[in-house]
């Protein structure tokens, strides 16, 4: 393919490289993490955050999305998913560690813990829907979604049951 025949970057995104270090490092409930792919980098089709100290208080509800997928990469730590079914009872349960790739489509509810102190996993949403939301929930003592129904509800999140906590 020469030069003149490929796309504009603008509808693909761009190249880029971010690496740990480097990124932008914010404050999500009681946590932090660090944001690893912009919407503004992929052209509305990633966002991607790196959560190196996940704690067991960090879980969400059991929840789904409606127009996004989600994927979770582990690093480091045992973690637990509930996928599936309409509550945490009736979810399928499986334990992972590091190495391990998730994945959680769109419209089936799900959620994480961390079983041990702490894990690190990296997330990464498409499209990218829900980045506004996750770069401005204030920092908390513990985790607080229901403190927040209209800005779950404006990226498509639906909660299910409570978490896993």
């Amino acid at each position: 393919m020469s030069v003149a025949d490929q796309p504009e970057t603008d509808d693909y995104g761009m190249p880029t490289i971010t690496r740990l270090e480097d990124a932008q490092v914010v404050d999500y409930y009681a946590n932090t993490f660090s944001v690893m792919l912009r919407a503004e980098q992929t052209a509305g089709k990633f966002f991607m955050t790196r959560s190196q100290h996940f704690i067991p208080i960090d879980s969400p509800p059991f929840h789904r999305h409606t127009l996004d997928d989600e994927l979770w990469i582990i690093h480091s730590g045992q973690f637990r998913f509930w996928i599936g079914g309409t509550s945490l009872e009736t979810a399928d349960v499986h334990d992972v560690g590091p190495g391990t790739v998730v994945y959680g489509p769109r419209f089936v509810p799900h959620t994480f813990q961390v079983l041990g102190d702490e894990g690190d996993v990296s997330v990464l949403w498409t499209p990218s829907v829900g980045e506004n939301y996750y770069l401005h929930v204030p920092k908390t003592e513990k985790r607080e979604d229901f403190l927040h129904p209209e800005g779950l509800a404006s990226m498509g999140v639906e909660i299910v049951d409570r978490a896993p906590v």
